[in-house]
């Protein structure tokens, strides 16, 4: 009670030795010349010389000349929703808990609803002379209220855990979506291989012609790439759900906050338990910038793959006309612009990751004001690799394969010359070493002849001279590509049957990654809905049992059982 009266006075007063004090966004101000707060009436203790929340110390406004160096608001116009769900969590714990009065409490939480619904039905309007959201919503929510209603929503809270956990809210939303479109992917690449267990094609090492593969073979080794990206993504997201909000500044407060109830009405797993660390860190932003440069890297090599592989020298793939573009002067053109945007923006993603690893690498502990570029860097690089992987499922779905033209390629280039010595090797008791001399010798006197292993009466000529018995039936097996890569049993090759298991189990492993998906999603949606709810049943409470009975009506049971 003391201290419900201490901070309705908005004094500060010694407790038991230790200082306790209202938060500077909770003090007596008007942001005009008079004394007015507000226009609602209430007299201010202080007539402040700037139009800024905080600036009760300053004697004067920010310079022009920074204002638009400093602004915050294009920025944060991605995180309006996550910042004021953020504030009817930290309001009803505080009403909960006593701080603020069950009826003001009821009040500041109904109005906040207001305003999230306004930002959702895109009717928001920003409070121009405030530089960024937080103070916005807080500036709204005093004109609306009153300086003794609203100015007590800041109370045990600093922009600095407010901002990591509106980073945090946004970054966790955008990696919901993007292990939504990489499972997506994984799938279409599943799909795509599974006809193609038994046709043919080259594979390359150094860009050369190295071994003869299946289809299947090669598509399916991007799915399993992408699902190791999903690991990534999942860790990231573990990482980053974890409750900052209740650190404060930088120290925690003296004021009597639960933080499980925050954490709960945010639908986090995790406190993020040491206050310093919470403010000051920001390694699940490079988590997620390291995983998105990885993805990004992934999908500009298949590009690469996609766009020689399409053109007339190669003309293993077709691209669908959707996923291609044409020439303002040469009417022949069939441009893949989508797949070389892919290509290009990988150079955009790797480049946030480097500014964002930068950007760290020189600050001390504590909150620096150099962390407002972490939105910059997460909102971007969320958006072009939410936007890279959105294309791939259709695109692959599309993309005609060539089988036959494959084929020919696998047939041209001697890519089944190490099978020859591994026949050698194996069934003639050769050692690999001479094996490989004497097929490596027969491979240079075709290709100086412009020939290939088409020529089988050659080869078997040449083996035979070389003191090598063999029947024509086994060289013309043994030179027959196809052949060959069905032969290649070993785990991880590429053999149908090892393919065929590949996939399967993949296909489960996506299985489970999407129930993953799924949980982490309904535990975000449960908290989302939980906080609207106590915030549009609060207005006309007026007793502190009733509002506690409210928190714990709507408050997730679900994450209290995960904690434990």
């Amino acid at each position: 009670t003391k201290m419900r009266r201490a901070v309705s006075r908005n004094t500060i007063r010694a407790a038991g030795g230790r200082v306790r004090c209202a938060s500077a966004s909770t003090a007596k101000y008007s942001t005009s010349s008079g004394n007015d707060a507000q226009g609602t009436g209430e007299k201010s203790r202080i007539e402040k010389k700037t139009t800024k929340m905080w600036g009760g110390r300053f004697s004067r406004d920010i310079d022009d000349s920074i204002k638009g160096w400093t602004e915050s608001i294009t920025i944060d116009s991605h995180i309006v929703a996550e910042d004021i769900w953020g504030s009817l969590a930290h309001v009803a714990m505080l009403g909960n808990q006593g701080i603020v009065p069950p009826e003001k409490t009821g009040l500041i939480l109904n109005k906040l609803l207001e305003f999230q619904d306004s930002w959702l039905d895109k009717t928001f309007k920003w409070v121009p002379e405030q530089e960024d959201v937080h103070m916005n919503v807080e500036k709204k929510l005093i004109d609306a209220l009153g300086l003794d209603v609203g100015g007590r929503m800041h109370t045990c809270r600093s922009r600095n855990d407010q901002v990591v956990l509106d980073s945090k809210l946004y970054a966790r939303k955008r990696l919901l979506e993007l292990r939504g479109r990489v499972a997506d992917s994984i799938e279409a690449f599943f799909k795509k291989a599974e006809p193609h267990t038994s046709d043919v094609m080259v594979s390359y090492t150094h860009v050369q012609h190295a071994q003869p593969v299946s289809i299947a073979y090669w598509l399916s080794h991007y799915a399993l790439i992408l699902l190791r990206d999903l690991d990534r993504l999942k860790a990231a997201y573990d990482l980053t759900d974890q409750n900052p909000l209740g650190a404060g500044a930088i120290a925690g407060t003296s004021f009597p906050i639960d933080r499980t109830i925050t954490s709960d009405l945010l639908g986090f797993q995790n406190i993020h338990e040491n206050g310093l660390d919470a403010t000051s860190s920001r390694d699940f932003m490079l988590e997620i910038i390291s995983a998105n440069a990885i993805i990004q890297t992934t999908l500009s090599r298949l590009a690469e793959e996609f766009i020689f592989w399409s053109s007339w020298e190669f003309r293993s793939l077709t691209l669908d006309d959707g996923f291609a573009m044409g020439s303002s002067m040469m009417p022949q053109k069939k441009n893949p612009g989508a797949l070389e945007l892919l290509r290009g923006r990988a150079g955009r993603v790797n480049g946030l990751m480097v500014a964002g690893f930068t950007m760290m690498k020189g600050l001390p502990s504590g909150y620096n004001r150099d962390f407002h570029e972490d939105k910059e860097i997460l909102v971007e690089s969320l958006s072009l690799v939410n936007r890279a992987v959105e294309v791939i499922p259709a695109l692959i779905q599309s993309t005609k394969i060539n089988v036959d033209r494959m084929r020919e390629l696998s047939f041209g280039n001697f890519a089944n010359a190490t099978e020859l010595a591994n026949y050698l090797v194996s069934q003639k008791n050769i050692a690999f070493r001479e094996a490989h001399d004497i097929v490596g010798s027969l491979v240079g006197n075709l290709s100086r002849a412009g020939k290939n292993f088409s020529e089988t009466q050659q080869c078997y000529d040449w083996l035979k001279k070389h003191g090598v018995e063999v029947e024509m039936k086994e060289v013309e097996r043994i030179l027959d590509p196809a052949s060959v890569m069905l032969s290649y049993e070993s785990r991880g090759g590429t053999g149908k049957k090892d393919v065929e298991r590949v996939i399967r189990e993949g296909q489960a492993r996506l299985a489970e990654k999407r129930r993953e998906l799924e949980a982490d999603k309904k535990r975000v949606d449960d908290a989302w809905n939980a906080a609207r709810a106590i915030a549009k049943e609060a207005k006309g409470i007026n007793s502190a049992d009733a509002l506690k009975k409210l928190v714990a009506k709507h408050r997730p049971q679900s994450l209290r059982e995960h904690r434990k």
